[in-house]
Parts: structure tokens; sequence; C-alpha cells
């Protein structure tokens, strides 16, 4: 009972739509922005991108009695949106029926963003790390859409590599404004390698992107077309349809070319088994 009131309180009372997306994947500091476009820059000659890859998905659904029982419907729907989202990166997403996993428990359902239930989850659950995509769900600690870990993350703790969603995310789940699948395209961009486009508002280095218009803080729920909303630079305009954005799943339906293209160069450089594993 104390789970389902946790649930109702942001969702039935609108707090995502007032919040914006929310997206528990940590921000990464200049330091570790900057080594990564240096390690990039200074492997670019050696490496040659890829035109066409698959990617392994390995759904596992955390489930506590009734809540989490998503279908396979529910998976191929999502299998189908992700593919759509990344069209223009070449890369397609895979997943094989007889290797979806459930497991029941409360402290794994509800776990949150860094906890010990977690790694405690993701230790005992994940498998072929480095050569697919373990995609978690899950009820989540309350005001959670989901997280991922990054990239250049995976040499260093590779145990806890991964994409977790809320369950009700998933297309035809209850999350109001958040159920057409777009939680598991954000997260999975970031474990892609691609941060929010208003990383670091209006100061710092932003998200490294040139394409995506800088702007001082997230847009939310269905932002009014051919406004400039919060952007940095006159002239200029929020991508408010942008997956990296924090607008409802029905308002995002954009890639930049230049994410795209980083989204190539992370896996080159720090996810080089999916390649092993799926290039096609």
């Amino acid at each position: 009972m104390a789970l389902e009131v946790n649930r109702k309180k942001f969702s039935d009372f609108g707090e995502f739509a007032k919040r914006g997306r929310g997206c528990a994947t940590k921000i990464p500091t200049p330091i570790e922005i900057m080594r990564v476009d240096e390690e990039i820059r200074a492997n670019k000659t050696r490496r040659r991108l890829f035109d066409q890859l698959i990617i392994k998905i390995k759904f596992i659904h955390l489930t506590y009695g009734s809540f989490g029982s998503i279908t396979e419907e529910q998976r191929k729907k999502q299998i189908t949106v992700l593919n759509k989202a990344l069209n223009g990166t070449g890369i397609s997403f895979v997943y094989e029926e007889p290797e979806v996993i459930f497991v029941d428990s409360y402290n794994w359902y509800y776990m949150g963003h860094r906890s010990a239930s977690e790694r405690k989850a993701k230790k005992a659950l994940s498998t072929e790390i480095e050569s697919q995509l373990n995609f978690y769900t899950g009820g989540l600690q309350p005001g959670l859409l989901g997280w991922a870990t990054f990239p250049f993350d995976l040499a260093g703790d590779p145990e806890v590599d991964g994409v977790v969603v809320l369950d009700e995310s998933l297309p035809d789940g209850k999350e109001k404004n958040f159920n057409l699948g777009m939680t598991a395209v954000h997260e999975v961009c970031h474990w892609l390698g691609l941060y929010h486009t208003f990383q670091d508002g209006c100061q710092g280095i932003g998200d490294h992107v040139q394409d995506t218009p800088a702007h001082k803080g997230p847009n939310t729920e269905k932002p009014e077309k051919g406004k400039p909303h919060n952007a940095c630079n006159e002239g200029e305009f929020a991508p408010i349809h942008n997956y990296m954005n924090y607008v409802d799943d029905a308002w995002m339906n954009e890639l930049t070319s230049q994410q795209q293209m980083r989204i190539k160069e992370q896996i080159m450089m720090y996810r080089p088994g999916l390649i092993r594993s799926g290039l096609v």
C-alpha cells in the first residue's frame, strides 16, 4: 500500500509535468567532459565510424507482486520507438523473448539511483555488460523516471552499467505524459554518450554538440513552437523537441546530426564490445 501511495503522489498529481522529466543520470563534471572530448579527438584518426550496428537488449523487469508486469507487446513497441529515434545513427536494437527476466523483489523494484539495491540487483542480474544493453524496469523511488550510465564510466565501474526506467513509462504505461517510450530513448541516449541539451545552462561548456542551441534550463510539458523560450543566444530557439530535453513524450522527436555523430564516436571509443558483437 505504501508503494501505491508513493506512486500516486507523483503520477496522479502531475508532479512530473511540473518539474519536468525525472532523470537521475549523473551530471558529468567539466573535467569529465573535457577528458572525453580529448580522448575522442586523440583517437579519431585510428577509428572508422560504423554504418550499421545492431545492439542486443536484455530486458530485466523488476516486479513487486502485481506491479511491474511488462508485456511482450510493450517490449516490442519500445524496441520500435528506440529504432525510430536512433534511425539516423545506423543503430538498431533487438531482443530475444526467451531471455527476458522477471524478478520479484520489493527492494529492487523500488530502488533509487546509486542505491545499495541498485548495485545488488545489477550485480546479480546483468550479463554480457560490454556487448549488450542491460535494460531494467521497475517502480523506482518517487519522482524518478529513469537513469543511465555513461560510456566513459564503463571501464571504471562495469557492475552498474545499463539503463533503468520506470515501468509505467514504457509504451502503454500509466505515467501520464510519459508513456510513449521516450524515457527509454532519453536514457539510452545517455548510455550512448549524450548529455542534456541544457548541460551547464548558459555558462560553462554545454553539451559539446554544436547544433543544439544552448538554453539555461530544461523545457517541460509542451512548449509553444516558434518562441525562443530559454535559449541563451539572441535569435536562437531552445531545442524543444530534442530527446535530450525534458519535454513530454509527445513532444520528443529529434536528434541532431552532431548528436548522432557523437553517439558513434562514444561507442567507438568506450563501447567497442558492442561493435565486435553487432557490426553489420
